[in-house]
């Protein structure tokens, strides 16, 4: 009896962390697969548009220690205009996304890797600097998450055709 109240402690304890596990894994997974990374960077390689963002993005994103210093990209767009994903020639390994407001007013920017882990974010707003945010606030997370929803969307959408 003591080694079947033994097992079964056990197995609710492994239960709960691997439930844990699971929960924590799916919270921080990404809604763009690396299938889909590579077809984006397929996109941005064969039809992507050079850009330059002016200064201070570069130093703002902490892509240059240089607050002059401009920020180039190459650039794809998602197919309703909302969502950018730009490379950056600074570090082809640093990628920006560009999404628009429903206000047609203000934009952000949000700095990530190919893990897609959010590590900084501008708001810019028409007629004023580029402002830093706090890229763990909900309402932020809440808008990159819905970027590269928007993102993973139009990717599978345009591999299809």
């Amino acid at each position: 009896m003591k080694s079947l109240l033994i097992a079964v402690i056990v197995t609710v304890l492994t239960a709960g962390t691997w439930a844990a596990g699971t929960w924590a894994s799916a919270e921080e997974s990404s809604p763009i697969s690396p299938a889909q990374l590579q077809k984006i960077l397929k996109f941005v390689d064969t039809i992507g548009a050079k850009q330059e963002f002016p200064p201070p993005t570069a130093h703002d994103l902490g892509l240059s220690t240089d607050p002059t210093k401009a920020l180039p990209v190459v650039m794809v767009v998602t197919n309703n205009h909302k969502v950018y994903f730009c490379r950056s020639s600074l570090n082809p390994s640093d990628y920006i996304i560009w999404t628009r407001t429903t206000d047609a007013e203000s934009s952000y920017m949000f700095l990530t890797h190919a893990d897609f882990k959010l590590i900084r974010a501008l708001y810019l707003r028409s007629q004023e600097f580029p402002r830093v945010v706090d890229a763990a606030s909900s309402q932020v997370q809440t808008i990159y998450n819905e970027a590269l929803a928007i993102l993973a969307k139009d990717v599978d959408k345009n591999s299809s055709h």
